[in-house]
């Protein structure tokens, strides 16, 4: 049996796709077409979809798994070059060669040569499926067969070597290897750990000594039924010219201008007027003196030297953020900067808390409302935890102590102290009283399960977990009846010899017993620091904890004790090929829309009934084409799930790029002039409104009796999360007995019911107002019906009154149900919508902005293939915008007396453009590229008199 080492993103995306290939393949395809990447990844897909990879790669001692990146020092010949960096310095470089010798089939002729020698489980060529793609096929490897099955039973389904090997798709499609001399080859079920199957050829065995330089061969033909056809990549450098315009950036937004959305009074001077931000029974941030009345908020994060500024900058600072139209700020990766120098990790720097408090009280000033956490990455000393070791205890590490060792406990208590007791001199109010500080994340991202392998080492962790189990179950008997032959004959939680599980992705009753201690204990200690918060430091901020990533259940245990409940997502966050944080990274760079839109709905199930829910960090990274449409999807979904707060990660992690235009970065808003349109779009749905919260709702009860005596413990997101881009979702915990943990409920009016027997739901097609949804096809309309999404097609629709437009492709058009706003895309997909400027519907408004979004990127953008996503090289200024046209229709009464402009970044008018009145319908095509020799990229526009 061997263990999967997964990437969590990498995860995430195989997550956020399997959904989509069912309907994909619910026939025989066409011919299959493969792509040989500069990276020797050969990915095979249908249509739009990629079907499946086959990757260079190793598994190292303890199966780590390393992956291949492209050869820095790539020879010029007809090979793929390739290179395996290994953890003990050696690296393997490799080259694959694509042929067709073979009638019928292309040959794929792989060679590994180590360049030290390297002990190592695996040096192979893995093929990964999505599960979707396999389950219910068939497999023959020479004289054996059996089948991929549709639920995991056993890993490892063959193994050994082979001369022919085949797979059959529940498709039809079938995949056939042959091997020129019996060659190991290793069929797995990993969903033990992913939703994948993978076929893996190569040498295989513990331990096993590779030599340097001698060269590991093996290779094979395949042929696929109904056909593929194959093709070679290349590398991709983008510059200025026709397909790439130039963008004039000006950072700051003009007095007055369509830009300037401090005009919509989302802030309500100054911050903290209205008493403390509340959290109310129905799950609604509301302020102290209306209770009644709901609050939205919708801010961006600062991260490290973003948020230490000379006083003027902060003004400066504070003052674009109101007109940008955010109304909240999360101060984020704070720590390192404010105690630097400090001789202890709790003691806060002088110097750098001046800046915070001034930069706080300028947020203050404007109506801007604060977050943040009490530790992210603060650097903690070893020897301040009463352990006698050099240097600091890492950021993860430390997040898992503080719950089990009281010095790790006591030294987040003395920061938090020092923090919220500090008086700041700009507003005269402590941190701890300051009702402008509203919200306060105990531990940022720290889910036990996220570090689940790390607590095996943490002897405090067995210690507790042995205690638990003592309490949980009295006797060692009644453990062995719930777990069974999961309990080995030498654990006794008596004698605290019970190991916490290795992997929490395996199931099983072990891992279900530790998944409810993680959240018993996490109520344990979000009890323990809202009482020292409350009683000792006598801070009425709300308080949340746990937001990010590995959500089961038992999660939702802790939560019942929070005022609020927080989470986190990413689409097409960088996942690091060779180094954390360095280049190469890759990013999936498709069509979220193609795919149903799945970026948040897990989230959603996140939510406790009852109590308010925010996102304090989201984002759809770049450098993916797709942030124009990401950003627009998640003020839509918290619109319609109506919930209490969004934050963007976010605006910047560097004070230099804050007041100067710099090339584009994974996350930053400051750097990344495509992202920060999108964000007007979020604001006018969410904040303003403009898009209205579903009435029904469905709500998935966990009985908490049923949940202690479960032996698999199930995650938090159904399978059928699409369900909330219908109606309002979320979880709630119940005493009420139920024949299972959990039990689907749905709302009177709800579009959805329960399928008979299960937890699982569907759309009642018979129901009132149904609409076009169909789970299926990847097609979601909102109960509003004011959001519809077409996987199949590609498209988005928004439909409000006051925003309306949307995404498609080339050549396809959105139009809102009334037609009153009609968008033909031209030349490449774009996002397009119209917003109202006031108070009044798009027909009567009497100023509109328009945003046309295609693609941003840096000059000389280096990216290994055309598909765009391995990034090699950021590039230089100026930013360059994708050439692109997009026709507008705009139905109004007054369209004859309509003039169009053209804005810069900054929202002042460049130029009028040519538009048409017909028949009571405004027309005109925006174009990226118009007059760009003059005035550069364009993509917003303003429509008036």
């Amino acid at each position: 049996m061997h263990k999967l080492t997964t990437l969590v993103f990498g995860l995430v995306l195989i997550l956020v796709r399997c959904a989509a290939y069912g309907a994909e393949l619910e026939a025989p395809p066409a011919a299959l077409d493969g792509l040989v990447g500069t990276d020797a990844v050969v990915r095979i897909s249908v249509g739009k979809r990629e079907l499946f990879s086959f990757s260079p790669g190793a598994f190292e001692k303890g199966w780590k798994g390393i992956g291949a990146s492209a050869s820095k020092d790539k020879p010029t010949d007809a090979r793929q070059h390739f290179t395996i960096h290994t953890s003990s310095g050696a690296a393997i470089n490799g080259s694959l060669e694509v042929g067709t010798d073979a009638p019928g089939a292309t040959q794929f002729s792989y060679e590994f040569t180590p360049s030290a020698d390297v002990e190592l489980n695996s040096l192979h060529v893995s093929i990964d499926f999505p599960a979707a793609v396999l389950a219910g096929g068939k497999w023959t490897a020479d004289d054996k067969s059996g089948d991929f099955p549709q639920e995991l039973k056993e890993v490892a389904l063959t193994a050994g070597p082979v001369q022919k090997l085949s797979a059959t798709l529940p498709s039809g499609a079938v995949l056939s290897f042959a091997f020129a001399e019996a060659t190991p080859v290793l069929l797995q079920d990993n969903r033990k750990w992913g939703p994948t199957f993978c076929i893996r050829i190569g040498p295989q065995g513990d331990g096993k000594q590779f030599k340097k330089g001698e060269a590991v061969k093996f290779g094979f033909a395949l042929s696929v039924k109904p056909g593929l056809k194959m093709s070679i990549d290349s590398p991709v450098v983008l510059v200025a010219g026709p397909d790439w315009i130039p963008l004039n950036l000006d950072q700051e937004i003009e007095a007055g201008s369509a830009l300037d959305f401090s005009k919509f009074g989302f802030q309500d001077a100054p911050a903290g007027k209205h008493g403390r931000v509340i959290a109310t029974a129905d799950g609604q941030f509301a302020y102290e003196d209306s209770p009644k009345v709901g609050q939205r908020f919708y801010g961006i994060n600062l991260c490290f030297t973003a948020q230490f500024l000379p006083h003027e900058q902060s003004d400066q600072l504070a003052d674009r953020l109101v007109k940008l139209g955010y109304n909240a700020v999360r101060i984020h990766h704070y720590e390192r900067e404010l105690t630097t120098g400090q001789a202890v990790s709790t003691a806060l720097n002088p110097e750098k808390l001046d800046q915070l408090d001034y930069l706080i009280a300028a947020f203050k000033k404007r109506g801007i409302y604060v977050t943040t956490d009490l530790f992210v990455s603060r650097p903690v000393k070893w020897k301040d935890i009463g352990i006698d070791k050099p240097d600091t205890v890492p950021m993860d590490t430390f997040k898992i102590l503080v719950p089990v060792v009281p010095a790790a406990y006591d030294n987040w208590k003395a920061f938090t102290k020092a923090l919220l007791e500090h008086v700041n001199p700009y507003t005269k109010v402590s941190y701890a009283e300051e009702p402008s500080i509203a919200w306060l994340s105990m531990i940022n991202e720290g889910n036990f399960g996220n570090f689940a392998g790390a607590l095996r080492d943490v002897p405090e962790w067995k210690t507790a977990w042995n205690a638990w189990l003592v309490k949980k179950f009295a006797a060692r008997d009644a453990l062995a009846k719930q777990w069974g032959a999961e309990l080995k004959e030498n654990e006794d939680p008596a004698a605290g010899t019970v190991a916490l599980p290795d992997n929490i992705y395996a199931g099983g009753a072990r891992v279900a017993s530790s998944l409810l201690f993680f959240g018993e204990l996490d109520r344990e200690m979000v009890v323990k620091m809202k009482a020292f918060l409350r009683d000792e430091l006598k801070c009425k901020a709300l308080i949340t904890n746990s937001n990010a990533w590995t959500h089961y259940l038992p999660s939702q245990i802790g939560r019942q004790e929070y005022d609020y409940v927080d989470d986190h997502f990413y689409v097409d966050h960088p996942q690091f090929i060779e180094k954390p944080w360095q280049l190469p990274s890759r990013c999936d760079n498709s069509s979220p829309i193609a795919s149903g839109a799945t970026g948040g709905r897990s989230c959603a199930f996140t939510r406790y009934y009852g109590k308010p829910f925010t996102i304090t960090e989201f984002n759809y990274s770049a450098p993916g084409r797709y942030r124009g449409v990401g950003g627009i999807l998640t003020g839509a979904l918290a619109s319609l799930q109506g919930w209490s707060g969004v934050w963007r990660f976010a605006y910047s992690h560097n004070r230099d790029n804050l007041f100067k235009p710099s090339t584009l970065g994974y996350f930053d808003m400051a750097t990344d002039p495509l992202g920060q349109a999108a964000e007007r779009a979020t604001l006018c749905l969410f904040v303003r409104g403009d898009m209205k919260p579903a009435t029904e709702s469905t709500e998935l009860t966990i009985d908490t009796a049923a949940l202690n005596a479960l032996d698999k413990m199930p995650n938090l997101s159904p399978k059928w999360n699409w369900a909330a881009w219908v109606e309002r979702v979320g979880t709630r915990l119940a005493d009420k007995k139920q024949d299972q943990a959990l039990a689907a409920n749905v709302s009177a009016g709800s579009l959805l019911s329960v399928k008979p027997g299960t937890t699982d739901i569907e759309v009642r097609k018979d129901a009132p107002g149904a609409g076009k949804s169909d789970p299926s096809k990847n097609i979601f309309q909102s109960q509003t019906r004011e959001l519809l999404i077409d996987g199949g097609a590609d498209t988005m629709v928004l439909d409000t009154p006051k925003t309306a437009g949307g995404f498609a492709p080339a050549g396809k058009t959105v139009e809102t149900a009334d037609h009153r706003v009609v968008i033909g895309m031209q030349g490449v997909e774009a996002t397009v919508w119209l917003s109202a400027l006031d108070d009044k519907p798009l027909t009567e408004s009497g100023r509109v902005l328009v945003t046309h979004l295609t693609d941003l990127q840096n000059t000389e953008i280096h990216y290994a293939e055309k598909a765009c996503k391995t990034l090699q090289a950021w590039g230089k200024l100026p930013h360059l915008v994708r050439a692109g046209k997009a026709e507008v229709k705009f139905k109004r009464a007054d369209a004859a007396t309509l003039k169009v402009w053209a804005l810069s970044t900054s929202g002042k008018r460049i130029f009028e453009v040519a538009a048409k009145s017909d028949d009571g319908t405004l027309t005109f095509t925006a174009d990226v590229a118009e007059r760009a020799a003059e005035f550069g990229a364009h993509y917003c526009y303003e429509i008036g008199h």
